[in-house]
């Protein structure tokens, strides 16, 4: 993927998807897939599955 044609905000999206994807997650719970979300629900996303991941590891 060239990322020198994107904006900056727009290159930050395809990075997020990116990484979520590689950690398996390709959609949320009601379907929504990271490719139709904006940066904002998917640092959100992002910030969450990090949020389980640490949990899951101290318990």
């Amino acid at each position: 993927m060239l990322m020198s044609s994107y904006s900056p905000l727009e290159r930050d999206r395809h990075l997020l998807i990116d990484r979520l994807s590689y950690l398996g997650y390709t959609e949320d719970a009601c379907g929504k897939r990271t490719d139709e979300m904006t940066l904002p629900e998917l640092e959100q996303t992002m910030i969450n599955l990090e949020y389980q991941r640490e949990t899951a590891l101290e318990g």
